[in-house]
């Protein structure tokens, strides 16, 4: 089970990097309910919230002793600011030891990627699925005393809060999975992509999930909407699309493109919407696709703007 942890943690962080490079990469759970009766443009400004500082003060005291540097030098601040988050998670996490539990690795997630999965896990967002993957599955069963193979307590199993699903994988596996292992469990469990979130800054692409705002900048051009559970998108222009287009109207090709996935425009409201018919949360596949579309069409039709 461990290597296919290993395995699937080298596949998502080469998929990752397809996301920015060949523009066809994926990203966590960015899928939105309904075609929402307010002003999307009024949502995005109301949820916006500036940042004085990209990491606390915790984070970079850590981050620096990492690279050698005093924890309270600011020589290599710069070099911190620009590196990708997963490289910033995987050495705060270090700073815990070499063991790491599921509180340490959520306050990780919490402090570099502003996403609290201790929320999603209290309200039960996150993935909608029937079980979990086969590795975390044989993990909670034997947690729970039974053969790997056991179907027995899989009902529990899925009842459980995904904090404690987290927990009990962790604990099996002796609290020693590296930062990339925690990242693929991250995205088995909660649903939410760290490695494609970390790829998406300064992309221009606004995501919100489960609640929260995933990515978010003042220059961002389009929005991925998610729904608590991942069953749904919806995707419409910002406040900053119409500033530099001069339109709040979604391009025709990107409409066109999506539309042949399954998405369908909604004029009045003037965003895409798609929904998984299968009721399951949208696989990352698709995801991927859609996101290679935004992407591809953020970086051809507006990289001077």
């Amino acid at each position: 089970m461990r290597n296919q942890i290993k395995t699937m943690a080298k596949n998502i962080v080469l998929f990752s990097t397809i996301t920015t490079v060949a523009l066809t990469g994926e990203v966590g759970s960015v899928f939105a309910a309904e075609a929402p009766a307010y002003s999307n443009t009024q949502a995005y400004e109301a949820q916006h919230i500036e940042q004085d500082a990209k990491y606390s003060k915790k984070v970079m005291r850590a981050v620096r002793v990492s690279l050698g540097v005093d924890a309270k030098s600011i020589q290599v601040d710069a070099v911190i600011q620009t590196m990708p988050k997963v490289n910033v998670m995987d050495r705060y996490l270090a700073s815990f030891g070499k063991k790491v539990k599921g509180n340490e690795v959520r306050l990780a997630v919490k402090e570099i990627f502003d996403i609290d999965l201790n929320y999603v896990s209290k309200m039960d967002y996150g993935s909608k699925l029937a079980s979990y993957p086969t590795d975390v599955m044989e993990s909670l069963r034997v947690s729970l005393n039974e053969e790997p193979a056991s179907t027995k307590q899989d009902a529990r199993i899925m009842e459980m809060a995904k904090n404690e699903v987290m927990d009990r994988y962790l604990k099996e596996h002796d609290y020693a999975l590296t930062g990339a292992e925690s990242r693929v469990l991250i995205n088995q469990i909660f649903g939410v992509n760290l490695e494609g979130i970390s790829t998406l800054e300064h992309m221009q692409l606004a995501v919100s999930s489960k609640g929260q705002w995933i990515v978010k900048s003042d220059t961002d051009l389009f929005v991925l909407e998610s729904s608590l559970d991942d069953v749904d998108v919806s995707i419409y222009t910002t406040p900053y699309f119409k500033e530099v287009t001069g339109s709040d109207q979604l391009p025709e090709p990107l409409k066109t493109k999506l539309m042949e996935l399954g998405f369908t425009y909604n004029e009045e409201a003037n965003l895409l919407y798609y929904k998984n018919p299968t009721g399951e949360s949208v696989p990352d596949a698709f995801k991927g696709r859609v996101m290679g579309i935004l992407i591809g069409t953020i970086v051809t039709e507006y990289k001077n703007k």
